[in-house]
């Protein structure tokens, strides 16, 4: 039953995604061309292992969101939030000719909170299926590096601190609608 109700999740979601376009009527800021404001959203199947001090490996639904300027018929600058990436990063669409359907994307993201910190690079390739929806395959790297006290001096009040590192590889296929 959950399984079922899974897969009429995604087949819902993939059926809007391909044909909710047409059915929304354009606003002046979303003219049809890749120059100006991008809205994207994306559903999709990822692929998740790693290495180092966290071990083990996932898989499951991914998401997509993006939200930037085209600065012309080929490029687009976002800010996204994507599974192959895992923290917010600047990213870019980049479309080899004007009129091609394949473009390359890729996006870099770093936080740090205390003494933690993740790195994140993501790339790959996607296609418009039609004009504002497209598939994206993607391929990202994440490095999570964790400062933690590992004991205390009482005597002279110093403390030790050990650091681990742990190696995160994604590999997502999303289904995006892109409104510019």
């Amino acid at each position: 039953m959950k399984t079922n109700l899974r897969f009429s999740t995604l087949a819902i979601l993939i059926v809007l995604l391909t044909f909710g376009p047409s059915l929304i009527t354009h606003a002046q800021l979303f003219d049809g061309e890749r120059e100006g404001l991008l809205l994207g959203v994306g559903v999709g199947y990822a692929a998740i292992a790693s290495g180092g001090e966290i071990e083990g490996s996932a898989a499951g639904f991914a998401t997509s969101g993006k939200l930037g300027y085209g600065l012309s018929d080929q490029l687009t600058i976002y800010l996204s939030s994507t599974v192959p990436s895992i923290i917010p990063s600047l990213g870019f669409m980049y479309f080899t000719d004007p009129n091609s359907k394949y473009y390359l994307h890729g996006a870099l993201g770093y936080t740090s909170a205390n003494e933690d910190s993740l790195v994140s690079l993501s790339g790959g390739i996607g296609y418009e299926l039609r004009d504002h929806v497209s598939l994206e395959l993607g391929l990202g790297y994440v490095r999570y590096t964790d400062t933690y006290t590992s004991g205390f001096n009482i005597w002279t009040g110093e403390t030790f601190n050990e650091t681990s590192e742990s190696n995160i590889i994604t590999i997502a296929a999303t289904f995006n609608v892109h409104f510019y």
